[in-house]
């Protein structure tokens, strides 16, 4: 049995090109996300007297399905805490409770949401396959859940999403900051 060594100099000229080449590819990630973002406008309906607006989560996931960055979860806070927050299924499963995009649910209308390029923590990702999420739950009303691949390279785009439901339509436009 052969046993290789790396003499200190070796290794750490091994070191220092490893440590330069992770910080030359966090400056390519920051400067493919200069500029760039990503608009998510979505837009639901209700109607009737005893209407309650829906607990919505809006977040992007990676290639693996798992959460990215959380861009609002809007909910009705009750002396009890959080109540119905499980509701939201498939965010609450992997997500935790930020206070920072929480806050009271919304009446029917158009929203818009933008993604910078910033993980929850506020580090730039890689350009890549994301998914855009928008889920819906309302007490005693309907569960709905958009969830989009789209790729975030350097080339812009816009597309539009028609649901047949109380989501209306989901948009997304991603292109440079103007």
């Amino acid at each position: 049995m052969q046993h290789s060594f790396i003499s200190r100099r070796n290794f750490i000229y091994r070191t220092a090109a490893l440590l330069l080449t992770l910080w030359a590819g966090r400056g390519l990630a920051q400067a493919k996300w200069a500029g760039m973002k990503l608009d998510i406008t979505f837009e639901y309906v209700g109607s009737g007297s005893r209407y309650r607006p829906p607990y919505v989560a809006v977040w992007l996931e990676n290639a693996q399905g798992l959460p990215v960055r959380t861009l609002a979860v809007w909910f009705q806070q009750s002396r009890k805490g959080p109540r119905w927050l499980n509701e939201l299924k498939r965010w609450y499963r992997s997500n935790e409770l930020t206070e920072t995009v929480s806050g009271p649910t919304r009446m029917p209308g158009r929203y818009t949401l933008s993604f910078d390029g910033k993980d929850d923590k506020g580090n730039l990702v890689s350009q890549g396959d994301y998914y855009v999420c928008v889920e819906l739950v309302r007490e005693h009303g309907p569960y709905e859940l958009f969830r989009e691949k789209v790729t975030l390279a350097q080339t812009p785009f816009k597309r539009s999403y028609s649901v047949a439901s109380e989501l209306k339509e989901v948009s997304l436009s991603y292109d440079r900051q103007g």
